[in-house]
């Protein structure tokens, strides 16, 4: 069984440097070698006549996979993995549902849908009315892009001026999300692992700067294990059986009395020593149900 895992590149590597980036993952994560890295950002897809696929990632030609794997990539609409599951290769999970997590506003949708509390939002484009979006939060807000990642674009609005600015960097035709600012999170959440409908494990990411509101790792926050009751165990839980893949992250925002959901994810960042069993976890139930 011969798996092409998808992932992209950070910050315009070198092709020798996404290379071994590739190799750690595959060693330290992922395990065996039945499978292979596709940066879909260094690749090309060639459509043949017949509509299989020749791929080639960071100039070296890919053996046809009988899977796929999608990791930290959104690829425009999904392209790539729509183009794959058309040429019968199989995803290792429901992609429907991985394209779900990775859309803020279709993850809200589907908690709000279920009862799971979320923060008041509004899904708005370049050329929104901004005094609709004004009025319904007033100063301060939140705005980021429906499918940014690590806190990226993510930006808390205090005034016109400001809105004013972040509307100058969207793109055309890409939704972006407004909502409601958890004050009382600011610079804090928790981070919960759900494998296979059961708590995995948690963690607490504070940020380090007074003045930061988001507590993303990769805008500076710090992250350290936690232990949390029985009761938001289950909580979790209840959240994770909403989305049908094998691993679900939660991001908890500490609301006033309350958790908020502040997004899920697919593939979700943990320490290694947690992060490597449970990605071996999730491929070794995915080959016992289909090999």
């Amino acid at each position: 069984m011969k798996v092409l895992v998808l992932t992209s590149s950070n910050n315009n590597e070198s092709e020798e440097k996404c290379k071994q980036i590739g190799k750690q993952y595959l060693k330290t994560i992922l395990g065996d070698n039945d499978k292979e890295f596709c940066f879909c950002d260094y690749s090309t897809l060639e459509i043949k006549n017949n509509g299989k696929l020749e791929i080639t990632s960071l100039g070296e030609k890919i053996e046809t996979p009988d899977y796929f794997w999608p990791l930290v990539v959104n690829t425009d609409g999904f392209i790539v993995e729509k183009m794959l599951l058309d040429a019968g290769i199989k995803c290792v999970f429901d992609l429907n549902e991985f394209e779900v997590v990775r859309s803020k506003t279709l993850t809200y949708q589907r908690l709000a849908k279920h009862g799971i509390r979320i923060p008041d939002t509004m899904v708005f484009f370049q050329f929104s009315h901004r005094e609709t979006i004004i009025e319904k939060f007033g100063y301060p807000f939140v705005v980021k892009p429906d499918g940014g990642l690590g806190g990226e674009g993510v930006e808390l609005i205090h005034n016109r001026e400001e809105l004013d600015a972040y509307f100058e960097t969207m793109v055309h035709g890409q939704p972006y999300v407004a909502q409601e600012y958890i004050s009382t999170s600011k610079g804090r959440d928790i981070r919960v692992v759900v494998l296979h409908g059961k708590y995995y494990y948690s963690m607490e990411r504070v940020a380090t700067n007074p003045d930061e509101f988001r507590s993303n790792v990769h805008v500076g926050g710090v992250s350290q294990d936690l232990e949390i009751s029985d009761e938001d165990k289950k909580f979790c839980e209840k959240i994770a059986s909403v989305i049908d893949l094998p691993i679900v992250g939660i991001d908890l925002m500490i609301g006033d009395g309350e958790y908020v959901v502040a997004e899920l994810n697919g593939f979700p960042g943990m320490p290694l020593a947690m992060m490597k069993p449970g990605y071996e976890k999730v491929f070794q139930k995915f080959v016992e149900d289909n090999v």
